[in-house]
């Protein structure tokens, strides 16, 4: 597999062609990783961003720290064995730390509690003037160098919030907003450096204070990630500075979390392209980023996997169909030309989160937004297309001859979208239905004529319950197929830590369920009501 890579290495590929992992965040069975690496080479992609620390977790054991590790973390001689077949396959595996914000996997802990600072709910750091953060970081990432034998060390430092505690303050007097995380970034910076490491860092708040890039050292290796443009002002200044850049576009974000959407792609091209244009300028490569696994299905993710190779290892913007075609021929074994196009269409039409949010209700205020978006323009013609989509990919499921479970996670990702929208335009009839019924009422009619218009609104509610039940159990044996089924994080993951932002897919499709089944029992006991008393349910 690695000579293959190399065989078809061109002069239009980009040097550094990376996709990064989260394990932090959900931590995939360990297999899954590990067979990953055949298809990632023969795709295209050579690096490997190996995200094992953020808020939601720590997914490696240390020696130094074994406190910090949380459940289905990595062994250490599971890593070795990670990085070194990894290699066989020409693949580097570069760790990622993050060293100031993310960081609630120390603070979480009772014994590092002292040093959280920021947002417990949002943004946050470990306190930078407190001694104690910088010794443990600097334990931290001196095993992490010794594991890890790739030249770069990627320290994080981004989104970071800082509360004014007294230490901070103290030290801040009178100084630039910024020059507390420059300092925090140069002690940082000094550990890479005596372990040997070239350092990386996200890019965002120098992009928002740019003033840094006088004060911070020009080997540090910038990442600048955008998810929907591209930033090239923002890469221009780092470069006329003397920095060298590497580019990260969003594999399956920036509102679209079911699975990748068109824009993720294009996304990608755009990348890819300001990489090879400004290459001889300090531009060392591309790096996808596979952000919150457990926002959707794991397999729906691999045809933008595909593409992620594809298009670094070319360096030119692919025609999507005919590579989606080449794709199913080549991977799941079928030829059928409606296939690709349906699979296609089912990224060109999945959900954004705001509406994942709002067409898997469960509040009042959410079951409103739903009826708005049924009644906004276009939907029912969205709704027939994706429909067609995912009834095309359910039949052809038969006819494919290779990774048929995931062929069918993502069939199943275009049947959670359609059958979204279809749901919310059967909820728009049980309104209708509902509405008529209360005139019939409101008129005077016998309530036997009444409960002929209110009993279908009732039967609709039901068939949406019905629906969602069957996908719930669906996305939960998916789930229990790819990853560990004790996993705590399966249906609780991101709403009691983040009760504000409820996108995990699992847990959002498990509270859809149970709002429903309280719908549906009020409706049931309503109608009930009537029929015995009269009384029309408000």
């Amino acid at each position: 597999m690695a000579e293959r890579s190399k065989r078809t290495r061109g002069r239009n590929e980009v040097e550094i062609r990376g996709l990064m992992l989260d394990p932090a965040r959900l931590t995939e069975r360990h297999e899954f990783y590990f067979d990953l690496l055949p298809d990632l080479a023969e795709w295209g992609v050579n690096t490997i961003w190996w995200h094992f620390v953020d808020d939601g977790g720590f997914a490696l054991k240390l020696q130094s720290h074994p406190e910090l590790a949380t459940p289905f973390a990595f062994s250490r001689s599971e890593t070795q064995r990670f990085i070194a077949e990894a290699a066989a396959v020409g693949i580097d595996v570069v760790p990622e730390v993050e060293s100031l914000g993310h960081a609630r996997y120390i603070t979480r802990l009772p014994q590092y509690a002292h040093l959280a600072d920021g947002d417990r709910q949002g943004f946050n750091a470990v306190c930078p003037s407190n001694p104690d953060t910088l010794r443990l970081l600097d334990d931290i990432l001196t095993e992490v160098a010794e594991l890890f034998p790739s030249p770069w060390l990627h320290v994080g430092l981004d989104e970071v919030s800082f509360a004014e505690c007294r230490r901070c303050s103290a030290r801040t007097k009178g100084k630039k907003p910024w020059w507390l995380y420059v300092e925090h970034t140069k002690a940082i910076h000094a550990i890479a450096t005596r372990l040997g490491k070239r350092m990386i860092m996200w890019a965002d708040h120098v992009e928002k204070d740019p003033a840094m890039l006088d004060e911070l050292p020009t080997d540090i290796t910038l990442c600048h990630w955008n998810y929907w443009s591209i930033p090239r002002d923002a890469v221009d200044r780092s470069l006329k500075a003397g920095f060298e850049v590497i580019l990260a576009p969003a594999l399956c974000f920036h509102g679209h979390v079911l699975q990748p959407h068109a824009n993720n792609f294009v996304n990608m091209d755009g990348m890819t392209a300001l990489a090879r244009e400004w290459a001889a300028r300090g531009v060392r490569g591309v790096v996808n980023t596979w952000w919150c696994p457990y926002r959707s299905l794991r397999d729906a993710n691999l045809l933008a996997l595909a593409y992620t190779g594809q298009m670094l290892r070319t360096g030119k913007p692919t025609a999507k169909v005919p590579f989606v075609r080449k794709f199913c021929r080549e991977y799941f074994g079928v030829d059928d030309a409606k296939v690709p196009a349906a699979l296609w269409k089912a990224h060109e039409l999945t959900l954004r989160m705001q509406e994942m949010r709002h067409l898997f209700y469960d509040t009042p205020a959410d079951v409103h937004r739903a009826l708005n978006l049924a009644a906004s323009e276009g939907f029912p013609a969205r709704t027939e297309a994706l429909v067609a989509a995912a009834e095309t990919l359910e039949h052809a499921a038969d006819s494919v001859t290779a990774h048929r479970p995931a062929f069918d996670a993502a069939a199943l990702a275009a049947r959670l979208a359609a059958t979204a929208l279809e749901n919310a335009l059967r909820l728009q009839n049980a309104l209708t239905r509902y509405e008529q019924a209360k005139t019939l009422y409101d008129r005077g009619y016998d309530r036997q004529r009444v409960l002929d218009a209110l009993d279908p609104a009732a039967d609709i509610l039901k068939e949406i319950l019905d629906q969602v039940s069957e996908l719930t159990d669906a996305v939960d044996a998916e789930w229990n197929r790819t990853r560990h089924p004790s996993d705590a994080k399966k249906d609780t993951h991101n709403l009691t830590e983040s009760p504000g932002r409820m996108d995990a897919l699992l847990a959002r499709l498990t509270r859809h369920r149970a709002y429903l089944r309280h719908l549906d029992q009020q409706a049931q006991a309503a109608i009930h009501t009537f029929r015995r008393t009269g009384a029309f349910p408000t």
